[in-house]
């Protein structure tokens, strides 16, 4: 259990801890070390972030043949941001929902009510992590890195077939982990929070001599008497609460040396789930559990090929399994249990080569390979009686080139096709073009084209395959954008993207017939707005603004689909960079969900961060006046409560190896 752990991270790090204010004290007059200065807020504004998602390798995100969005360390920890949703929750156009046991993304005003965020593809460090059964992209603990451990999370929103084949319908997502320089030597962090939850994550890394380097992470959390996304009965409410709590723990590791990188990652999680089993019951209440297993290894090869030629190549392994468990009492009055089980396991090739040999391209070709070694869901009782078994064996490859040419010192075009074929799923050609014009030192013009593919993943086959249903055909889209970046001042930058798609065959599932099916053309179109303001004082403000409008074929705006975001977040130094208050507030107008109107919000975050050396404490407020919003992510039953105030302290320190 992850308990146990939890206590005994604690423990070691209380006499740590207790050095604290000692250390402050000493401290509080030194001249700022070389971390403290890299933590210090930029006066002016910048256009040179580096971003490597939309090309596939490093560029400048203002010449990049993509609008992207990148959220650094350092806003992770002055935002408070916990996880991957609240990640996702500050980039434009993407909105977050949560039913207790899963985070659903929706993009761009399109979030179909039980998709899994199979239409955004996830990557940690490029590598493919959306798993092989619900194409899942998994966001909560179950997910394999911790926040602590993120450097940078790149988001590159529109079509992404044409280099990433399928998933990357409505964009994707790149999680970039730390290198050995910010997870040197030892670290240790406790959290805590109003909504019971405890956690504890000891890290260690180290550089040596003889060239290599490697970090290990390992993390564990608790809550208790987690509280329900609907109403209880008083009477049924301590039975609620007993039958309520999650835990689990992850591990993740990194060793380097040379042209050679070793990464692997460990995520458990058990989560306990009261059910009301009705008056007639002889137990009232019962326990419904959620186990999720999952792990990946990956190894990297990158090298130098003479002057002009570099070479890339992975191979990875990963499985995930997850288990519903139903306890029931049968008629003779014995106690058993109804389980439910996805398993998968497969493993990804990648080859990359690239070269700058001739003058203004950048050329690159690549081979990617994914086999589905295990796919299964399986339904029946807990002691391995089997009532229904359905399995699938897939084979998938791509194949794509791509051409960043420079065509003068103020232009560039980038070209790129791939090709994909899949054992279940067909063939599917998807072309980019990106042309970027950078006539003037202080702005940037990007036209874009793209198209993106997503086939049925084996859950979809499972629920149409019994009642004998068509399975749906690849669903696609093209999108055509226009965006706009000026910096007005050297304080002072916004930006501005129009953008079109046209979608067919979106695979959506029938509620009156519970089977997936392919639906009529659907349409979109959107703006994206933006404003960044610095001061010379270290304050910080974004304003960025989505607007969005998704229509079916008669013209009626579909579900789960908001049509106005703002989002807003702000820095302000109290006393240099060692002590740093920052707030945010998102809002969503209202949304519709199968004939009930849903009403719009507005949230407000806030965080404290004294950061004295190498400590750091972090107080924030999440939802602080305590907003009730709701949200319906299945499209079914009552709308589920979504978070409500909660208060959480996080305190770390960091020794040197």
């Amino acid at each position: 259990m992850a308990w146990p752990k939890l206590r005994a991270l604690a423990a070691g790090l209380l006499p740590a801890l207790a050095l604290l204010p000692a250390q402050a004290q000493q401290t509080a007059q030194d001249p700022p070390s070389l971390e403290e200065l890299l933590r210090q807020a930029p006066s002016e504004v910048t256009r040179d972030i580096e971003e490597s998602t939309s090309s596939r390798f490093a560029r400048s995100a203002a010449q990049a043949p993509s609008v992207t969005y990148v959220v650094t360390d350092v806003e992770i920890a002055r935002q408070g941001l916990r996880n991957m949703a609240d990640i996702l929750r500050t980039m434009p156009g993407l909105y977050v929902a949560d039913d207790g046991e899963f985070f659903y993304v929706g993009a761009r005003g399109l979030g179909r009510p039980g998709d899994f965020n199979a239409r955004l593809l996830f990557l940690v460090d490029g590598m493919r992590v959306n798993e092989n059964i619900y194409d899942a992209g998994l966001l909560g603990p179950e997910f394999f890195v911790d926040v602590d451990l993120i450097d940078r999370v790149e988001y590159a929103p529109g079509p992404g077939s044409a280099l990433y084949g399928n998933n990357a319908f409505f964009g994707v997502v790149n999680i970039i982990t730390k290198g050995v320089d910010k997870l040197h030597g030892l670290q240790l962090r406790v959290n805590t929070d109003s909504q019971h939850r405890h956690e504890a994550r000891v890290s260690v890394g180290h550089r040596a001599e003889q060239g290599w380097e490697s970090w290990l992470a390992l993390s564990a959390y608790q809550q208790d008497a987690i509280g329900m996304p609907f109403m209880v009965q008083p009477d049924l409410q301590q039975a609620f609460n007993q039958f309520s709590w999650e835990r689990g723990q992850r591990a993740l590791g990194m060793f380097k040396f040379g042209d050679w990188t070793l990464r692997s990652g460990v995520s458990q999680r058990e989560h306990a789930i009261p059910e009301y089993k009705g008056p007639d019951s002889p137990v009232a209440v019962m326990q419904d559990r959620r186990i999720s297993d999952n792990h990946f290894a990956v190894l990297e090869y990158q090298h130098q090929l003479g002057q002009d030629w570099q070479l890339y190549a992975a191979i990875s392994a990963k499985h995930t399994d997850y288990r519903s468990l139903y306890p029931f009492i049968d008629p003779e009055q014995r106690w058993n249990e109804y389980s439910s089980r996805a398993l998968g396991s497969w493993w990804n090739a990648d080859l990359r080569l690239s070269t700058q040999r001739w003058r203004d391209h950048n050329l690159m070709a690549g081979f990617e390979y994914q086999y589905d070694r295990k796919q299964s869901i399986t339904y029946g009782l807990s002691d391995g009686t089997l009532f229904d078994y359905f399995y699938g064996v897939n084979r998938r490859h791509g194949l794509f080139v791509q051409d960043a040419w420079t065509l003068s010192e103020s232009q560039q075009l980038t070209l790129g096709l791939r090709y994909d074929e899949a054992r279940a799923g067909g063939a599917s050609t998807n072309p980019r073009l990106a042309w970027t014009w950078n006539g003037r030192p202080d702005a940037t013009l990007k036209l874009m084209y793209g198209s993106a593919f997503r086939a049925a993943n084996l859950y979809e086959y499972h629920v149409n395959a019994p009642m004998e249903a068509p399975i749906p055909t690849p669903e696609r889209i093209r999108t055509l954008e226009l965006a706009w970046e000026q910096r007005l001042t050297p304080q002072l930058q916004y930006r501005a993207s129009l953008y079109g798609s046209r979608m067919r065959d979106l695979i959506s599932i029938n509620h009156e017939l519970d089977v997936f099916e392919n639906s009529g053309a659907i349409h979109n179109v959107g703006a994206e707005l933006g404003l960044e303001r610095r001061w010379a004082g270290g304050q910080q403000l974004q304003l960025g603004v989505s607007l969005q409008r998704t229509t079916d074929t008669a013209g009626a705006s579909l579900d789960n689909s908001p049509h106005v975001m703002v989002k807003t977040s702000y820095s302000q130094p109290l006393a240099g960079e060692r002590l740093r208050w920052s707030w945010q507030l998102q809002s969503e107008s209202r949304t519709s969900s199968r004939g009930l109107q849903l009403p719009g919000y507005a949230l407000l975050n806030t965080t404290l961060l004294w950061r004295p050396a190498d400590f750091e404490l972090a107080l924030s407020a999440y939802n602080l006046t305590d907003v009730r919003y709701f949200a319906r992510p299945l499209g079914l039953g009552v709308p589920l409560l979504q978070e409500g105030r909660t208060v959480r302290l996080s305190i770390s320190r960091r020794f040197g190896l």
